[in-house]
């Protein structure tokens, strides 16, 4: 063991060594980067005929029996600097499998040309834009078998695993999509499609792009050392016939292979006879650590791996990047934020890849921002026009993946709206729904983390929330914890509980290679560790109740009922009596706001800027016999987003059109009256200081639309408050009747009148004995009311 553990060691700084140019070369005195290197002879092979026979037959001993194994194919490869060599070896290996080729041809094609004179199909025809052949693009022959291994050269769907450099085997070959076997990265043994698409390439000398639609694929017996990047190998055949031409290429493709017996090194010559040395690159750069950068910087380079790329986009122009957000991360493990303003976003948006490593040289030094700061660094980087960006292949292992500062639970209490990072267990997840933020429907996920002593919500959005791998993240938990890593969220206070919110620029990272992960991972070890689902009907969680109003009516005591979730069924009777549908709420903590001034106040976090959002609270019943007269009912609110999911309205739309009245009910409310409806129910923390149960829509899981009847429920309207039922005439259906406010008649159709009162008379409305505050709900925001108040005295103001 001692022997072995000291051929590891050796090997591993053999390989350091490389990278770092410290391996003893040749023409030592020597200023360029262009060193020659002797290879040890236990790692040679100097065959004295075919070459690529050779290092074959080694790499892929007994092919013929094992040619369909996906192990034996996974762990192997043959790495050369040259796609011509690239392209030999995989033609060669391909005629070892049994079975006849399929060819398929592209379709090539020429795009954002800079000028299309009438002779341009003449100068460019379809046979030249064939010929051409780019690094890391499709071929136009495409000739393929089955149990055939492939790579593939773009990314096509990350949540599925198809991404670029995402190995293969060939399981069926149709004419229009491929079937494949995924036999390396995290979902090995998965069966996926692969459909032809369009890729574009271009060249300095070229005066157009190519667009070429073809399988995005390539037979990969053999590989290209830039295209091995990132895999892990068992065995390893380098081929140098021609030698490495740029920057750590020789210590990517040796350090590709897990141990000494596993790598063979095959050197050609000009004059093809077997070699012994080659080339080893290393470019000599001066950088300075990030630690050290400052507003005098604008002349120094930097090596940082880009972590934490997001692209900051505004709600109201989705489809336009506004800059692009990142965290540069160096060999000493400092940090700097940087970004790319908004008019250079074209010029680097292509070029700019996560988890790569770049040298960086003329960019801009400014103070970073106060809040929302992603790592301590006093300043950050601002790229120009005249930004250089290298890409580094050969980036030394000890330079991390990750720049985080772990923030425990109790220090993010002290960091209320700050940025942060944080890492925690699993404990649930809810599935991804809907929520309206600001008029705009976005997806949301809630789920729970502990640290061992607590749990705390965690709310993901879009992007982040619908690709949250939540089902495999619950499979993967049978057998070990799962450590979630949080970077770039924002703590938030709610009922003096901790929540944490996902900024637009937040990542998470699963079960992540670093010493806190590790330490919980053993820290959870022995002890349940299952994920579950929770929080939404939709899931298959045995925490949801299934119930009825008639059984709920049963029930008053809100501590009885508090944390658990109940599925009903209503129809929607009426509005509860002298409750206003909107309110003013802090833009910042949704609190409500009271007028100061020419401005608001929020009393919870001093904010000063509000918006009209929805609180309507409705009566309910069981569908069965909603039109009783003495049928139990329950009283049920919709806040906020669910608000919005109810009426499909913006709360500023309809607030405008109701003249910024928010006590009289507008019809595109009271047409939802006898509507029926699945919820999601709870009790809200604040229903324990009532006398009566009130239950909060945590979700609308189905609309079935008004329930046919032999009865009109007329609404109560604001001044009295009162629920009346009559008899109609003998017809076979009536829709609910009711209005209690109508536009003046001398308004235009379609005007919008302001959607806010102004402080002084929303301090009339909440001077009005009407309108009490209580504790906060849930959706921080809860009324108690007394009944009785005039609607006379509302409609005056």
């Amino acid at each position: 063991m001692i022997v072995k553990n000291k051929k590891i060691a050796q090997f591993a700084k053999w390989v350091l060594d490389i990278g770092e140019g410290k391996y003893p070369a040749y023409d030592d005195n020597n200023d360029t980067d262009e060193k020659w290197i002797q290879i040890p002879s236990q790692l040679l092979l100097q065959p004295m005929a075919n070459n690529i026979e050779a290092i074959t037959d080694v790499i892929y001993h007994d092919f013929s029996t094992n040619f369909t194994c996906i192990n034996y194919l996974a762990e192997r490869a043959v790495i050369c600097p040259l796609n011509t060599t690239v392209d030999v070896i995989n033609d060669t290996m391909l005629e070892k499998v049994p079975g006849d080729s399929k060819i398929y041809l592209s379709y090539d094609s020429i795009v954002n040309s800079i000028e299309q004179p009438d002779d341009f199909p003449i100068l460019y025809p379809p046979e030249f834009l064939n010929s051409i052949t780019l690094n890391n693009f499709s071929q136009h022959r495409l000739a393929l078998k089955i149990n055939v291994p492939v790579v593939l050269l773009c990314n096509i769907d990350q949540s599925i695993g198809l991404c670029n450099g995402t190995r293969l085997l060939i399981v069926k070959l149709g004419d229009y999509v491929i079937e494949g076997k995924i036999i390396t990265g995290s979902h090995i043994g998965e069966h996926v499609c692969i459909p032809r698409v369009v890729l574009h390439g271009t060249s300095p000398k070229w005066p157009f792009t190519l667009a070429r639609r073809q399988f995005p694929i390539k037979v990969c017996y053999a590989l290209t050392i830039n295209k091995c990047q990132g895999q892990t190998l068992q065995k390893v055949g380098i081929y140098l016939k021609g030698h490495v031409f740029s920057h750590g290429q020789l210590y990517v493709a040796v350090s590709r292979v897990t141990s000494q017996e596993g790598l063979k090194i095959l050197i050609e010559n000009e004059d093809g006879t077997s070699g012994t040395a080659t080339k080893n690159i290393v470019y000599r750069m001066t950088c300075i650590p990030l630690k050290d950068i400052n507003q005098g910087s604008y002349k120094t380079k930097i090596c940082a791996r880009l972590t934490r790329l997001s692209e900051f986009i505004l709600d109201d122009k989705p489809e336009q990047i506004q800059r692009l957000d990142f965290v540069l991360l160096d060999v000493e493990g400092h940090a700097i934020e940087a970004q790319v303003p908004q008019q250079h976003i074209s010029r680097f948006l292509s070029r700019l890849k996560e988890g790569t490593v770049y040298f960086v040289e003329f960019f801009q030094v400014v103070p970073c921002r106060t809040n929302y700061r992603a790592v301590s660094h006093t300043y950050m980087i601002k790229f120009t026009c005249h930004t250089r960006v290298t890409e580094f292949n050969a980036a030394p292992p000890t330079l991390p993946k990750y720049a985080y500062t772990l923030a425990s639970f109790d220090t993010l209490r002290t960091r209320i709206d700050y940025t942060a990072d944080m890492s925690g267990r699993i404990v649930s997840v809810e599935p991804a729904t809907t929520a309206y933020v600001k008029g705009l429907k976005k997806a949301i996920r809630h789920l729970y983390i502990s640290d061992g002593r607590e749990s705390i919500e965690v709310v993901l959005w879009s992007r982040q929330a619908t690709e949250f791998p939540a089902e495999k993240i619950i499979e993967l938990s049978k057998e070990k914890p799962i450590i979630l890593l949080l970077l770039g969220i924002i703590a938030k206070s709610r009922e003096g509980q901790l929540k944490i919110q996902g900024s637009m620029s937040c990542q998470y990272h699963i079960n992540p290679a670093i010493p806190e992960a590790a330490a919980l991972i053993n820290k959870f070890t022995g002890f349940p560790h299952q994920v579950t689902w929770t929080g939404a009907a939709t899931s298959s969680s045995s925490d949801i109740m299934t119930t009825s109003v008639t059984e709920l009516a049963k029930l008053t005591n809100p501590h009885e009922l508090y944390g658990n979730i109940y599925q009903v069924n209503v129809v929607l009777r009426t509005i509860s009596p002298n409750q206003p549908w909107w309110y003013l709420g802090c833009i910042l903590c949704r609190k409500r706001v009271f007028p100061e001034g020419e401005t608001y106040r929020c009393p919870k976090c001093s904010g000063n800027k509000a918006e009209p959002m929805y609180r309507i609270v409705f009566i309910a019943a069981d569908p069965d016999n909603f039109l009783e007269d003495n049928a139990p009912t329950i009283e049920i609110t919709f806040f906020g987003n669910m608000g919005q999911e109810l009426t499909g309205i913006p709360v500023l739309q309809l607030a405008a059109i109701s003249e910024g009245n928010n006590v009289s009910i507008p019809p595109e409310i009271t047409r939802l009256y006898s509507h029926k409806y699945t919820l999601a129910i709870s009790v809200p923390f604040s229903s324990m200081q009532r006398e009566n149960v009130s239950y909060q829509v945590k979700n609308i899981i189905t609309t079935a639309g008004p329930v046919i009847t032999t009865k009109t429920i007329y609404p109560a309207t604001s001044g009295t408050g009162q629920q009346q039922t009559k008899p109609t005439q003998d017809t076979t259906r009536h829709l609910p009747v009711a209005e209690t406010t109508k536009l003046d008649s001398n308004k235009e159709e379609g005007k919008v009148a302001t959607p806010l009162p102004s402080p002084q008379r929303l301090q009339m409305e909440t001077s009005s004995p009407t309108m009490k505050q209580t504790t906060s709900s849930e959706d921080d925001l809860a009324f108690s009311t007394e009944a009785g108040t005039s609607g006379k005295k509302q409609n005056e103001m």
